[in-house]
């Protein structure tokens, strides 16, 4: 069975036809209603707003560029194809989970990239708010955690 995501293309701004369209309606379903698009097909400002939002939701970069990741990510309604994160570890990703875990305040640090002792312990201290394994190592299922903690944050 072929993947229903080989046919997605990269769509940025000024993008506009029926895959636009059904991107907004994928958007619609994530989206505070306050930040839903008009389903006319044509990506503009406010769509890109709402792949920001997606964006965040699901711990990705937040370019506005509904790529590869955006599109499964909200296919699958949740986090995909994200690493094993774990203290020593260093990155974008772990930079985007700290801003995910100081807005939702987890996390007092600098937003450095860095998974020290600061991001071990706001990483514990969700897992254990969630009643999940408190080990300090993000997976799958922390992942799941943080993405439902930035769609709580999420506002306009």
């Amino acid at each position: 069975m072929q993947a229903t995501t080989t046919n997605d293309p990269t769509l940025k701004l000024g993008a506009s036809g029926a895959k636009v369209k059904e991107l907004q309606e994928l958007l619609n379903k994530r989206v505070p209603k306050s930040n839903a698009v008009n389903l006319d097909g044509v990506f503009g400002a406010k769509t890109e707003v709402a792949v920001k939002t997606v964006q965040y939701q699901f711990l990705l970069k937040r370019d506005g560029i509904a790529g590869s990741l955006t599109w499964k990510s909200l296919r699958a309604n949740a986090p995909i194809d994200k690493p094993t994160l774990k203290r020593g570890d260093n990155g974008e990703q772990v930079s985007i989970v700290q801003e995910v875990l100081k807005n939702g305040g987890y996390y007092k640090g600098r937003i450095d990239g860095d998974f020290g002792a600061g991001t071990d312990t706001a990483v514990k201290a969700l897992q254990k708010d969630k009643k999940l394994k408190v080990d300090g190592v993000i997976g799958q299922i922390t992942w799941k955690a943080l993405s439902d903690l930035a769609t709580f944050l999420t506002v306009d």
